[in-house]
C-alpha cells in the first residue's frame, strides 16, 4: 500500500470532519465527517474548487487555502480574534468562528488547518480539521447571561454588597458600596481590590476605632480571619453610620452587607432624649401614656398600668399593644384606622374599646401623635383616658331617648307644675298633636268629658301618694274625636322630696277593645257565614228549654247535611263552595221562623233549633220545605248548581233533654239518611242508636287494633292462565284477634274511611307490603304486589312520598309495587288524581283501577289517566256463569283494555268454568279462589314455589 493509499484511508476513516486541497486550491480529499457535518457529498467537492461554499455564501478563502497561499495578512484580517497559530506544527492556524448557513440556527466550529509537505520538503497542499462547538458555546452565552443578571442584581440592591473570595480579595462589589465607603478611586483600579487594602484605608481614617490604627486595624483582620458572620455598626468621620452584616459562603469567602442607618439611629436618639425629657411627665401624669414603636410598648406610664389592670410599667413595656384589645380583629382593625389618621393628619382621636388584665371591656378615649408623620409607625406617643362610666351613662341616656322616640306607646312629660316640656312621636300620632301645638299647653287639653270630677281626685291622690297611677281613661283627639287609653302616670321627685316631673305613657286601646268584641263575636259565630256557632246555639238551646218546659211543646234539633258538596268544593274550587254555602244559608232562613235557630258547625253541616213545635208533623213539613227549596238550582259565579241535604231529626223530650245528647242523636239519624240514599229525612229512633254504637265501639277498637298490632296482610295470588305461573298478589287487610275471632272488612273499612283511620293504616299496609317483599326479594323470588288506596290517602296525604319512602327504606325498587284506585276515586277531583298517578309513572309505580265497570269512569277519563290495568270487578265474573249479559260486560272490559293498550286483570275466578272464559275473551291474568284463597306471607310463598312454578 502506497503513503497515498494510507493517507486516503486515514482521511476517509477518520471521525473528524477533515477535507484536503492541493496547491492549486482544489479538493482533493472530503470525508464521509465532512459531508455531515457540512451537508456537502464529497462527489461534488473533490476535484471543485468549491471548498468555501458550505461555510459562506459567497466565493471566499477558507483556512486551508491562506496556508496555501502563505498569506498571513489574510489570516489576521479575516479571522481577526478568532486564530492563532500553532506552535505544533510550522504553518498552520486552529480558530472558532460561527457560520450562520450550517445546520439549522447556525453552527459554531473549532477548525485547524496545516500545511502538507512531501519528502523534499515541498509544499503540495493543506489539511483542515473541524469541530462542531455549538452545544459548548451557547452553554458559555447561557452562563455568560446568568453571571449578568447578577451583576445587575448585585448593582441595584439597596444597600452595598460586596463579594469576598477565600484568598480575601473583593471580586464583585456594586456601586453603593463605592457610594457607602467613599474609598479612593484608585483602590478599584483592580479586578479584584485586596480587602486588606481596603481595612488598611478606613482604619487610616480613624472609622475602625478610636485607638491606633494598626491595632485597630489588626483586630479587624482577626475578626475577619475567623471567617464567623457577624453584625456590626460603625460611625463614619463624616458622622454617618453603617451596618455592616456578614454571611459565610461555602468556599470560604463571605458576602457583606452596607446599610446607612444614619437616619434610624438619629430617630432613636431623638426618641431617647424625648423618653427622658418626658420622664416626670409620665411619671405624675393623671392619664396613660405610651411611647409605641412599630405596635410595641416601648414605655409607658404607672397610671397606664393602672387603666389595664397591671401592676406596673414593666409588665407592659416590650409587649405587643394587641394585649390591650378584646380580640385580635379589635387590634387590627384600630390600628388601621389609627395609623391611617396619623399618616394623612400627623395625629389621631379616637374611642377605643379594650381590655383589662382580668379581660373586662373597657372604653378609652384614645389620642395619639407621630413623632416622625413620614413614618407613623416607627414611633409615637399615646394618651388613654377610661372613659368606661361616662360612656355607660351616654349608652344610659341613648337607650332612654331611642325607647322614647321608638316607643308604640305616647310619652308625656311635664314639669312640676304640669305644663308640657316633652312628647314623643307616639304622642302625635295618637292626640294629632304636633310636638310645637302642644308644648307648652296643659294635659287637660286632652279631657274628653266622660269622666266626673271624683274619677280625676282619686287619681291625682293616687299619684300624689303613691307616685303613680294607672287605668282606662277617655280622651279626646285633635280633630274632636273621642277614644279609650290605657294611661300610666308616675311622679318623679327632688332629693329634697319636691315633684320635678310627671311621665304620663299611654296607648290607643281603640283597636284592642274592637278586637276584643271581634273575638268575642267569632268566639260565637261562624265567620263564613255570621250563623251561631256551637257555642252560642248551647246558650241558645238553654234559653229555648226553659221556654218549652213553660209552654208544654215539643222542641226540636235538626241536623242537616249538604249531600255531595265536597265534589263542588275540589271540582270548582274554595271560593264557589263558600258562594255556595252563603246561598244555602239564604234558602233555610227562608224555611224558618223568626224564633228558631240556624246554626253552622263547619263545613257543610248545619244544626236547626226549632223551639215550640206541634210534633214530629210539623217537623216533617219543615224538612220537607227545605228540600223543596235546596233542589232549586243555585246561580254562583256563572254556574248552575243543584244540591240536596240529608236531615237527621231529634225531639224533645223524648230522644233527650240536654243538648249533647239530642245534638248526637240528631247526627246519629243524619247518618241514617245518608246510608238511606241521601236527600232525605230521618227521625232519630232506637235501632239507630244501637247501630250509631256500635260503630262508635268499632271505630274505638278499631284505633286500638292499630296500637296492638292486631291488623296483618293475607296475599291473594295473580296468576298467568296460560302458565299458571304467579307473577304477584294483592295485599288485604284483615283484622284478627288474639281470641281468635274477627271482624269482617266490609264491615270495618267504611268504618275506618268515616274516621278517618284509613289513612294511618294505609300507611302500615303500604310499608308492611314493601317489607314483605323485601324479604321475598331475599329469599329469591320477584313478586309484584298490588296495594288498594283509598281516596282519602291521595286528597290528605303524599302518597308519591310515601310509596317513594317505603320502598326505599324496605330496599325494593317501585316498580315491584302497584298501587289499585277505584273509579270514584279517579273522578272525586280529576286534576289531583291525574297529577299523582303521573308521578307514581315517573317513579315506575304501576297503577290499576280497581272494580273497574262498576263506578262512573269513561272512555275519555281513561284515555286522561295513564294506568296500567283495569281490574274486571268480581260481580262481572260471577254472573257470566248465570247469563250472557255478565260475559258481555267482562268481554267488553277486556275489549277496552286492550283497545287502550291497558292489561286486564279478572277479579274473583272461582270456578273452570269462569277461567275458561276469560281466557277465551283473551284475558290471561287471573286472581280468585279457583286458585286460592288469601293467605299468610309464608303459605303464598310455599305455594307459589310448590305448585305454581314456571
Amino acid at each position: 500500500m502506497t503513503e497515498q493509499d494510507l493517507l486516503d484511508k486515514i482521511i476517509q476513516g477518520s471521525p473528524v470532519p477533515t477535507f484536503v486541497i492541493d496547491r492549486e486550491h482544489r479538493v482533493t480529499h472530503w470525508n464521509r465527517a465532512c459531508e455531515v457535518i457540512l451537508h456537502h457529498p464529497a462527489a461534488t467537492m473533490i476535484g471543485s474548487q468549491d471548498q468555501w461554499r458550505p461555510f459562506y455564501p459567497n466565493r471566499r478563502p477558507v483556512m486551508a487555502d491562506l496556508v496555501v497561499s502563505g498569506d498571513i495578512d489574510a489570516v489576521a484580517t479575516l479571522y481577526e480574534g478568532k486564530y492563532r497559530r500553532s506552535t505544533i506544527i510550522p504553518g498552520s492556524y486552529e480558530a472558532e468562528d460561527y457560520f450562520p448557513h450550517i445546520g439549522a440556527g447556525g453552527t459554531w466550529l473549532y477548525f485547524t488547518a496545516a500545511p502538507l509537505v512531501n519528502a523534499r520538503g515541498e509544499l503540495i497542499g493543506a489539511i483542515e480539521t473541524l469541530q462542531d462547538i455549538t452545544q459548548r458555546k451557547r452553554a458559555d452565552e447561557a452562563l455568560r447571561q446568568e453571571h449578568e443578571k447578577q451583576r445587575a442584581i448585585i448593582e441595584h440592591f439597596p444597600c452595598g454588597i460586596t463579594l469576598i473570595d477565600e484568598n480575601l480579595c473583593v471580586t464583585h462589589y456594586n456601586q453603593q458600596f463605592r457610594r457607602l465607603v467613599k474609598l479612593p478611586e484608585d483602590t478599584f483600579a483592580r479586578d479584584a481590590p485586596e480587602l486588606q487594602a481596603i481595612l488598611r484605608i478606613v482604619a487610616e481614617r480613624g472609622e475602625l476605632g478610636e485607638g491606633d490604627a494598626d491595632v485597630e486595624y489588626a483586630a479587624a483582620m482577626e475578626r475577619i480571619n475567623q471567617r464567623q458572620p457577624y453584625n456590626i455598626e460603625y460611625q463614619r468621620t463624616d458622622g454617618t453610620v453603617l451596618e455592616i452584616q456578614r454571611s459565610p459562603l461555602p468556599n470560604g469567602g463571605f458576602v457583606t452587607s452596607y446599610t446607612d442607618i444614619t437616619e434610624r439611629k438619629r430617630i432613636e436618639a431623638r426618641m431617647v432624649a424625648l423618653l427622658e425629657e418626658q420622664r416626670l411627665i409620665f411619671d405624675n401624669a393623671h392619664v396613660g401614656i405610651a411611647l409605641i414603636s412599630n405596635r410595641i410598648f416601648l414605655n409607658c406610664n404607672r397610671r397606664l398600668a393602672e387603666v389595664f389592670g397591671y401592676d406596673g410599667p414593666e409588665e407592659l413595656i416590650g409587649k405587643s399593644t394587641e394585649i390591650i384589645f378584646p380580640s385580635r380583629e379589635d387590634w387590627l382593625a384600630v390600628g388601621e384606622l389609627a395609623y391611617r389618621d396619623l399618616a394623612e393628619q400627623g395625629y389621631c382621636n379616637r374611642e377605643t374599646r379594650n381590655r383589662r388584665r382580668d379581660g373586662t371591656v373597657i372604653w378609652c378615649e384614645t389620642s395619639g401623635r407621630a413623632l416622625d408623620p413620614a413614618a407613623p409607625a416607627s414611633g409615637s406617643i399615646w394618651v388613654y383616658t377610661d372613659i368606661s362610666q361616662r360612656k355607660h351613662h351616654e349608652t344610659e341616656l341613648q337607650l332612654a331617648d331611642t325607647v322614647f322616640a321608638n316607643s308604640l306607646e305616647a310619652m308625656l312629660i311635664t314639669d312640676g307644675k304640669g305644663t308640657i316640656i316633652r312628647v314623643n312621636p307616639a304622642f302625635s300620632a295618637i292626640t294629632g298633636y304636633s310636638g310645637d301645638e302642644i308644648i307648652g299647653q296643659n294635659p287637660r287639653i286632652l279631657k274628653s268629658g266622660r269622666h266626673d270630677p271624683d274619677f280625676y281626685q282619686q287619681m291625682w291622690q293616687s299619684i300624689l301618694g303613691k307616685g303613680s297611677w294607672e287605668g282606662e281613661v277617655w280622651d279626646k283627639r285633635k280633630n274632636g274625636e273621642l277614644y279609650p287609653k290605657w294611661l300610666t302616670i308616675a311622679a318623679t321627685r327632688e332629693p329634697e322630696g319636691e315633684i320635678k316631673n310627671f311621665v304620663a305613657c299611654f296607648s290607643d286601646i281603640s283597636l284592642r277593645k274592637a278586637t276584643e268584641e271581634r273575638i268575642q263575636y267569632l268566639a260565637h259565630h261562624d265567620p263564613l257565614t255570621g250563623l251561631p256557632n256551637r257555642l252560642l246555639l248551647r246558650d241558645r238551646f238553654s234559653q229555648m228549654r226553659d221556654t218549652h218546659k213553660r209552654s208544654g211543646k215539643c222542641m226540636a234539633c235538626v241536623y242537616l247535611d249538604l249531600d255531595h258538596f265536597k265534589r263542588i268544593n275540589d271540582s270548582l274550587g274554595h271560593p264557589v263552595g263558600d258562594a255556595l254555602l252563603i246561598a244555602t244559608v239564604g234558602r233555610l232562613r227562608t224555611c224558618l221562623r223568626d224564633s228558631d235557630t240556624l246554626s253552622r258547625q263547619g263545613g257543610d253541616e248545619f244544626i236547626l233549633l226549632l223551639g215550640e213545635v206541634d210534633g214530629p208533623e210539623a217537623v216533617a213539613r219543615i224538612a220537607e220545605k227545605i228540600q223543596t227549596s235546596l233542589l232549586q238550582p243555585f246561580e254562583v259565579d256563572a254556574h248552575s248548581l243543584t244540591t240536596s241535604a240529608s236531615l237527621g231529626i231529634a225531639l224533645s223530650p223524648d230522644d233527650g233533654t240536654d243538648f249533647d245528647t239530642l245534638m248526637q242523636k240528631a247526627d246519629t239519624a243524619m247518618y241514617h239518611a245518608k246510608e238511606s240514599g241521601r236527600q232525605t229525612f230521618s227521625f232519630f229512633s232506637a235501632e239507630m242508636n244501637q247501630r250509631a254504637n256500635r260503630r262508635l265501639n268499632l271505630t274505638n277498637r278499631l284505633r286500638r287494633a292499630i296500637e296492638r298490632q292486631e291488623l296483618s296482610l293475607r296475599y291473594q295470588p295473580q296468576v298467568y292462565a296460560d302458565s299458571r305461573h304467579v307473577f304477584g298478589a294483592e295485599a288485604l287487610l284483615r283484622w284478627n284477634f288474639d281470641d281468635g275471632g274477627s271482624i269482617s272488612p266490609v264491615e270495618f273499612i267504611p268504618v275506618a274511611e268515616e274516621s278517618g283511620l284509613i289513612i294511618p293504616i294505609g300507611d302500615w299496609v303500604l310499608a308492611e307490603a314493601c317489607r314483605q317483599v323485601r324479604r321475598w326479594n331475599d329469599g329469591g323470588n320477584n313478586w309484584k304486589v298490588a296495594v288498594n288506596v283509598s281516596g282519602k290517602q291521595i286528597f290528605r296525604t303524599d302518597l308519591v312520598d310515601q310509596v317513594r319512602r317505603h320502598t326505599r327504606d324496605a330496599g325494593i325498587s317501585p316498580r315491584q309495587i302497584e298501587i289499585e284506585l277505584t273509579e270514584s276515586t279517579l273522578i272525586e277531583n280529576s286534576e289531583t288524581v291525574c297529577e299523582v298517578i303521573a308521578d307514581l309513572k315517573s317513579i315506575g309505580t304501576g297503577v290499576a283501577i280497581d272494580d273497574f265497570g262498576t263506578g262512573y269512569s269513561s272512555l275519555s277519563y281513561l284515555k286522561r289517566f295513564r294506568v296500567d290495568k283495569l281490574k274486571i270487578d268480581r260481580s262481572f265474573i260471577a254472573d257470566m256463569s248465570r247469563d250472557s249479559a255478565g260475559g258481555a260486560l267482562a268481554q267488553a272490559v277486556i275489549g277496552i283494555a286492550r283497545s287502550l293498550k291497558l292489561r286486564a286483570i279478572a277479579e274473583g275466578v272461582e270456578t273452570i268454568e269462569q277461567l275458561n272464559l276469560v281466557r277465551s275473551y283473551g284475558c290471561n291474568e287471573i286472581q280468585g279462589n279457583y286458585f286460592s284463597r288469601p293467605m299468610t306471607a309464608a303459605k303464598f310463598e310455599a305455594f307459589a314455589k310448590a305448585h305454581l312454578a314456571p
